[in-house]
């Protein structure tokens, strides 16, 4: 039987939210014993739903199934007398507490991080919330459509000529799960290294805010206010497939069957393509309209074209693709549920006892009185970064690995970004002023915002002596990253296997589109495409339109790095105990598909594919996105309760809405279109964060929807020191998102700029590989090595974004 990476931490989980059940599921399915508190009536999650036959039941509701699963409960409700006692006795044998109370709240009941810390010094508790735990919003009220408006992403969103989209599923609590799971790790490394514990402050906007990959650098850098665009969807005989349409790509011309194309003029380079895009587009649709998505599908992919159908949730159910990665897992509850984000050779992860029914309780801990590790303090290592000490090898291009690496240098790690001297990636869009300059490969916002903290060496690893040259290497490192086609790593001859010859105690991490096994594992794919193979854009739309929608910002790599994050450190885990590395494997399919759950589980335990529901919540009424002044500007809010729709109908003032008809919320959905026309009189008359404020003091959650230029100014972020100003020796002074977690003794740390190109190589081939100088000459003279891109490497005018 496997192992279990994480065997032997405990996890008490007192939150109420999303984001901590799906911080602990991570570290549950990982194998901590996770015990979560549940009021006697019942976890709030219970009620969340989906359940069979759209009749609520306690013990059936498909999330409460899928985020409980491998844990344990125990009733308590903390507000009560008594509870305290029986919190700290469980926190004297916990490694970890999460919890999700407004900022303060546990302190006032004597639960404070002091007080837990006091039971067990090392102990690490965390904190996931919607606005963390300080600053001028830290007490606003908030539902998933305000974290999604103040996140940046929802004014990106659906159509140029109407209001923007959200995406639903509760993405920024799955978001500040994610990320709480991460700092958690981070945290409780430095633990066993020092015995010093800490508190750990997770804010769910701000883990969306560090999902984004050119948003605030288009106007950082370059002055762009971005937009929203048409829907990039095309369709098909029998639904809906995705195109890269500006992608220069002739293969396309050989899948619509005109090969007579390929050598025409028009068609020709990347400057003509894009100028008869149109005539393109209009042959692609006349042929898309007799093929089924699944011929579409395999056709391009066969062509190498980054071409996905858009899968709804039966599809996904009945997907070769996950089938034959044998991805879905039996919950015990008679439902199929969503898998897991990764693959882990020698520690998978695993499903091993269902959700407790409500009633079924434990009393403590399963070892409760057995010893427990040591928290005295030990001598603390230099520097207070709890990854300090660990070195990557990162072989990435695009976003996800990328990323991910930027994560881990965060937290600590020594990360040598290798790059290919014949072909760089992520150095060629968008510049300061649209200005490349001479020095362009070293002015891209893109790859400087990815890259701080990390060392440049280039090196060609298609030639054999470059290939020695990584295989040097790789015994100095505790970690390879990538995320290449899964090809690209076996021409290389670089696979896991020929490295844990090297190495045994190596960990490698490998990102690609659909795994490395099944009929798509050499299929390509970039995170706009997955968008729509991943369930993403079936549940994202108007309610009066068939068309699905798109973020338009790749969304499923911030996904998949955050999830790689996660399995690289319980990898680490486990080698401290054992000394023994593995290979991870992760798909950005897979990962996409996890954070629609909810969808998925809504057709296996409700047997319904998810409607599109634009802007408007399954069960709260109003809710919605409404025009505020100005240009294109919005804002949105959602009822939660009779109460707070009194609130709203005081403040806007109109005597329809105290009217009897809209006093339940059922009168309300049924009355939904009229109440968004009243609403929107009155927000129309404000600028979005008037009236966001004016509703926020009435209890009622609200937000502006901030565009692309609000996000670096806003105040609340301003207050907690989210984004940073880096000093970059070519580009200056810009400022860049900081870190989605604040540690409150090892915070991560910006310690460098992104390196110039080949910054590094003398420090890596002779101070760390301790190569002879005549041998490093011959690296250059060969070109395995280099200090500038090859002229070929022109630099492009392009702002990327919408």
């Amino acid at each position: 039987m496997s192992e279990l990476a994480l065997a032997g931490l405990n996890v008490l989980d007192v939150s109420l939210n999303i984001g901590g059940a799906y911080c602990s599921k991570l570290l549950a399915d990982l194998g901590a014993e996770v015990i979560a508190v549940e009021p006697p009536g019942g976890h709030p999650l219970r009620l969340h739903g989906p359940f069979p036959g759209d009749e609520p039941d306690p013990n059936r509701s498909g999330l409460f199934l899928h985020l409980f699963a491998n844990k344990s409960i125990l009733a308590l409700d903390v507000g009560q007398e008594g509870a305290r006692a029986r919190l700290l006795g469980l926190a004297g044998d916990a490694d970890l507490v999460i919890e999700s109370f407004p900022p303060g709240e546990l302190a006032s009941r004597g639960l404070g991080f002091e007080e837990l810390r006091g039971r067990r010094p090392g102990l690490v508790l965390t904190s996931i919330t919607h606005f963390g735990q300080t600053g001028p919003y830290r007490h606003w009220q908030s539902e998933e459509i305000v974290d999604w408006a103040l996140g940046g992403y929802m004014y990106f969103g659906g159509s140029a000529d109407r209001e923007p989209l959200m995406v639903p599923n509760n993405q920024s609590m799955l978001h500040a799960g994610a990320h709480g799971a991460i700092a958690s790790l981070a945290a409780l490394s430095w633990a066993r290294r020092t015995g010093q514990g800490q508190h750990v402050d997770v804010s769910a906007v701000e883990t969306l805010l560090s999902a984004h990959i050119w948003t605030v650098g288009n106007w950082t850098h370059a002055g762009k206010i971005m937009r929203r665009t048409t829907s990039e969807t095309i369709r098909c005989k029998d639904g809906w497939v995705k195109f890269m349409m500006e992608r220069f790509d002739p293969g396309l011309l050989l899948l619509i069957e005109r090969p007579d194309l390929v050598d025409d003029p028009r068609f020709a380079d990347r400057a003509s393509w894009k100028a008869n895009l149109p005539e393109i587009e209009s042959m692609l649709n006349q042929w898309i309209g007799t093929h089924d998505k699944l011929q579409i599908f395999h056709g391009a992919q066969e062509l190498r074209m980054p071409v996905t159908p858009v899968y709804d949730a039966a599809d996904l159910v009945e997907s070769a693709e996950l089938k034959e990665r044998d991805w879905f897992v039996d919950d015990a509850s008679g439902f199929k549920a969503p898998g897991f984000p990764y693959k882990l050779s020698e520690t998978p992860p695993s499903i091993r006892g269902p959700a407790p029914r409500l009633g079924e309780y434990v009393e403590g801990w399963a070892g409760e009185g057995a010893p427990r590790p040591s928290t005295a303090s030990m001598s603390e290592p230099n520097g207070r970064l709890p990854l300090q000490g660990v070195r990557v090898l990162e072989i990435t291009g695009n976003w996800a690995g990328p990323y991910a690496g930027r994560m881990l240098a965060d937290l600590g790690a020594d990360v040598l970004k290798i790059e290919d001297p014949k072909r760089p990636q992520g150095r060629t869009s968008v510049y300061a002023g649209n200005q490349p300059m001479r020095h362009h490969y070293n002015r891209s916002a893109y790859f400087n915002k990815l890259h701080r903290n990390k060392r440049s060496l280039t090196l060609d690893l298609s030639t054999a002596r470059g290939r020695d040259v990584f295989l040097k290497l790789a015994p100095l490192a505790d970690v390879v990253l990538e995320n290449n086609s899964p090809r690209v790593m076996r021409n290389l001859g670089l696979e896991y296997s020929v490295l844990q010859e090297v190495n045994p105690g190596i960990i490698m991490a490998s990102i690609s589109a659909f795994g490395p096994t099944g009929t798509a594992g050499n299929y390509v794919a970039y995170g706009a495409n997955i968008e729509a193979s991943c369930g993403l854009s079936a549940v994202m739309g108007y309610a009066d339109e068939e068309r699905p929608y798109q973020t338009g910002l790749y969304y499923a790599d911030p996904i998949t790095a955050a999830h790689a994050v996660v399995a690289i450190q319980a990898a680490l885990a486990y080698r401290e105990r054992t000394g023994r590395g593995q290979h991870i494997d992760l798909s950005l399919h897979e990962n996409g598909v996890i954070f629609f759950a909810e969808a998925l589980l809504e057709y296996t335990v409700g047997g319904k594919v998810s409607p599109r529901r634009g802007n408007r919540h399954k069960r709260y009424a109003p809710q919605g996105c409404y025009p505020s002044s100005g240009d294109d500007m919005w804002m949105v809010l959602c009822v939660r309760s009779d109460e707070e729709w009194r609130c709203l109908a005081r403040l806007i003032g109109d005597p329809e809405l105290m009217a009897e008809e809209y006093a339940t919320v059922q009168g309300r959905r049924r009355r939904h279109d009229r109440i968004d026309e009243i609403i929107a009189r009155w927000t129309v008359q404000y600028d979005h964060n008037e009236a966001a404020a004016l509703l926020q003091r009435e209890g009622v959650p609200a937000a502006p929807v901030l565009a692309n230029w609000e996000m670096v100014s806003n105040l609340h972020f301003h207050d907690r020191g989210f984004y940073v100003p880096v000093a970059h020796p070519e580009m200056g002074v810009f400022p860049y998102p900081g870190m989605p977690w604040k540690l409150s003794e090892t915070p991560g740390s910006i310690r460098s700029a992104s390196p110039l190109y080949g910054e590094h190589n003398t420090a890596i081939l002779r101070d760390l590989l301790d190569l002879p100088e005549p041998e490093i000459a011959a690296l250059y003279d060969q070109g395995i090595a280099a200090d500038v891109p090859p002229p070929a490497i022109p630099p492009p005018f392009i702002i990327h974004g919408q």
